[in-house]
């Protein structure tokens, strides 16, 4: 006798059957751009190789009205362990790194030091283009601490030097902007100085 597989199970197969077998950029709503999909389905597939770690990025619209912790949980049920996944909901602005492994590498330092200051203030800022700069920059950083922890290189991740090279760039940035700052300070309180001698 012939079994009959419902439609829905018949779905599930399919999904699972044309799923690419290494989904690293999980992008439903395309806010993450196309370059850096590829660049982190790239470097995501060598991390795993060189270390054993699956590294996901997933960047969604909205959570249409669920909490976050259902989410979360019904999202790492999709996901091969070990894992890490650095998670942004452009809707309710919500960050987050999640991983299977506790001390991995630090999370809090990516969130605080690398992603946190890219984050647009304004509701206008907030861009496919933005956002995938915070998601990235976080990514690249990520990359190179899970792969200090197992003592090997990410060849196709970003250079260190050259995110020093851009760190160095933007302190001297910041130190001219203060510089200035203190010039036009320093010109205003010579100013008035004068204009209240010359009022004596």
């Amino acid at each position: 006798m012939i079994k009959r597989i419902p439609v829905c199970g018949i779905l599930i197969i399919l999904f699972y059957t044309y799923l690419p077998a290494n989904n690293f950029a999980l992008n439903p709503n395309n806010l993450l751009t196309q370059k850096s999909a590829d660049f982190i389905q790239k470097v995501s597939q060598e991390l795993l190789e060189k270390t054993g770690i699956n590294l996901y990025v997933y960047m969604g619209e909205s959570l249409d009205g669920k909490d976050y912790v259902d989410f979360k949980e019904n999202f790492i049920r999709q996901l091969k362990e070990p894992f890490v996944a650095i998670v942004l909901i452009k809707n309710d602005k919500k960050i987050d790194i999640i991983s299977s492994k506790e001390n991995l590498f630090d999370r809090k330092k990516v969130y605080w030091e690398y992603m946190v200051p890219l984050i647009p203030t304004k509701d206008s800022e907030i861009t496919p283009e933005a956002l995938s700069a915070v998601v990235f920059n976080g990514y690249i950083e990520s990359v190179d601490l899970i792969a200090d922890k197992f003592d090997t290189k990410i060849e196709h991740n970003i250079p260190k030097d050259e995110k020093g090279a851009k760190a160095v760039a933007q302190l001297i940035l910041y130190i001219m902007l203060f510089s200035m700052l203190g010039i036009v300070a320093f010109m205003y309180i010579i100013r008035n100085r004068r204009n209240t001698n010359n009022g004596q």
